[in-house]
């Protein structure tokens, strides 16, 4: 496999990491917390996978974070902030809510991925933003179809 020896120094590249790490980072914690808000075990064990996908996207950037002589972004707090916490201190979060904060969540993070997509990072980047974009993606389809959801928002 090709390494990413090649893309050290690059401060876009090294900015869209820390970028992503960031925004993983925030979306792990929504959906920590969003499991902890359904009630729905199937619900709260897809959510598990989708956290978990986000958690070994977050692994792998790091990963390639340092390779490119990036320092592994530190742990800021991102819990705290983002659609599905704007949507708690709103109120209560019922199913729908969480739902739909979760749907913005998943499309921010998608935009975000495209964005970086579009600046044509070298390979073997490109390839994993791309991979990434796509299980954004899949993601966002299973919150817009899922009959779990269906049954959950009534």
């Amino acid at each position: 496999m090709q390494g990413f020896e090649h893309m050290k120094g690059s401060r876009a590249a090294l900015g869209a990491l820390e970028e992503l790490v960031r925004v993983g980072r925030r979306s792990v914690s929504a959906y920590r917390a969003a499991e902890r808000r359904v009630a729905d075990h199937r619900l709260q064990a897809a959510l598990a996978q989708l956290r978990r996908d986000h958690q070994r996207h977050v692994r792998e950037l790091s990963s390639i974070l340092e390779e490119v002589g990036g320092a592994v972004v530190a742990w800021d707090g991102a819990g705290a902030e983002g659609p599905l916490f704007e949507a708690w201190s709103a109120g209560a979060a019922g199913p729908d809510r969480v739902l739909a904060a979760l749907k913005r969540a998943e499309s921010e993070l998608c935009a975000e991925y495209a964005r970086h997509v579009e600046r044509a990072y070298a390979e073997p980047l490109r390839a994993v933003l791309v991979r990434h974009l796509r299980e954004e993606e899949a993601h966002q389809a299973w919150l817009e179809e899922s009959r779990w959801w269906r049954r959950a928002v009534g």
